[in-house]
């Protein structure tokens, strides 16, 4: 065999051995905290520990030991309306919902030692009693700084495929971290520091071996928060509910005439005979399904500025990456459920509506006029009794929920001198 007849065998065997030469020599490196080669091997350039997921700081990940997990799954029965937490489709098989993981989340939803001050928790913005929202136009932060959104519910996030107002996020997991680092909302910290701190608490470090076999991470303080969101915030059970299970005499007549109109047909077997337009209101454009949303992101004319012909808050337009953006997104945002809607004043992104009825005005009128308005906002010519048969609809779509005092730890773990923060103090907004 020739020279060159060698050569096309040759090379690709120098070319893996040369692979794998670097590997060795990168995990040797890295084993003695030196800076990994591998990357020299992948797409993507070598990024410091805080930011690399396929190097992950022991702060934000460690591997499981499973001698220390004394914890065992929890039979989640969901309410009356609403689909089953079927694993994979609705709760992530890598957060499997589990006893211990829920009580630690719930210990950690209500601490206010997440946050840089100890002043603010995850239940300050979004309080089971104030529809897990916090009432205000916009959200108040540590030192009372406002942010420019409404916050928004929890309710039924558990089947969210996108998370905030831009949908930045595609989980529960990954919304829980970001409050904590924002220096508006928790204050201007990192997560390596939030971690240090409660690891500073015994407690805590006793669940996070019992839940997940490692020291306090990040990745098990999301993996918590969000089972604890994902299964305390569901909410089903309301009248419409009920109807739809062959209590026809649940809902009134204009209720039913609501119905029709947001877009649902009644049951075949109530005798009742609606004298309205079938889906005249066009709410089940967007909103469908068990949850009543879409999860996808409309422009609906909010916060456009006519004077200065742009939009005071781009929406899904800012975090959609770079090759996917387009003036179709400016302006857009997430289609909140309806479900509960009455509990979650004021409305919008922005807070800017204090009513369902200003809401039904916006909507009837078409919307504001925008270049990236939705093409589904036109005027609906719906008549003043039909805009009260919509709310009405709405407001039956009101289901059991679980008040605060229900879900308040009775106590926070202890500091090590003993002292122990109030959670009730945090459910005030700061300057509230």
């Amino acid at each position: 065999m020739t020279m060159s007849r060698l050569r096309p065998l040759l090379v690709p065997g120098v070319l893996l051995l040369a692979g794998s030469a670097l590997l060795q020599q990168s995990m040797q490196a890295a084993a003695k905290g030196g800076p990994r080669i591998l990357a020299m091997l992948q797409d993507e350039p070598n990024k410091p520990p805080d930011e690399d997921p396929a190097n992950p700081a022991e702060f934000l990940y460690q591997r499981s030991d499973p001698s220390l997990i004394d914890d065992e799954p929890l039979e989640v029965v969901v309410p009356k309306g609403l689909p089953p937490l079927t694993p994979k489709s609705v709760v992530p098989l890598s957060n499997p919902i589990t006893k211990g993981k829920y009580e630690l989340g719930r210990l950690l939803y209500f601490d206010p030692r997440v946050s840089l001050d100890g002043s603010v928790s995850c239940a300050t913005c979004h309080n089971p009693d104030k529809g897990w929202s916090d009432g205000g136009r916009v959200s108040a932060g540590i030192d009372g700084q406002r942010g420019n959104r409404n916050s928004p519910t929890v309710f039924n996030t558990a089947y969210g495929k996108h998370m905030f107002w831009d949908g930045r996020s595609p989980s529960l997991e990954g919304q829980a971290q970001g409050p904590m680092v924002n220096p508006i909302e928790m204050g201007e910290q990192k997560h390596e520091q939030i971690v240090k701190r409660l690891r500073e608490v015994p407690e805590y470090r006793q669940w996070f071996r019992k839940v997940f076999g490692t020291d306090v991470t990040l990745d098990g303080m999301a993996k918590a928060i969000a089972t604890f969101e994902r299964v305390a915030a569901l909410s089903g059970n309301s009248k419409y509910d009920r109807y739809i299970h062959g209590e026809y005499d649940v809902l009134n007549e204009s209720e039913k005439r609501g119905m029709v109109l947001f877009g649902l047909r009644l049951d075949p077997e109530d005798e009742y005979e609606p004298t309205v337009e079938l889906q005249k209101a066009k709410c089940t454009l967007c909103h469908v399904g068990a949850n009543f949303t879409d999860e996808e992101f409309h422009n609906l004319g909010i916060g456009w500025n006519e004077a200065k012909k742009q939009h005071d808050d781009p929406g899904r337009w800012a975090p959609e990456p770079i090759g996917q953006k387009g003036d179709h997104s400016l302006g857009a945002f997430k289609t909140p459920t309806v479900r509960n809607v009455e509990l979650t004043a004021p409305y919008m992104h922005d807070g800017s509506m204090k009513t369902l009825e200003e809401v039904m005005d916006h909507y009837n009128k078409g919307g504001t006029p925008n270049p990236s308005l939705d093409k589904d906002m036109v005027p609906l010519k719906l008549t003043p009794q039909e805009i009260a048969d919509v709310i009405a609809f709405m407001r039956a779509l009101t289901g059991e929920v679980k008040s605060t005092a229900e879900l308040l730890p009775a106590k926070l773990p202890d500091n090590p001198d003993g002292t122990c923060p109030d959670p009730v103090a945090a459910l005030t907004p700061p300057g509230g």
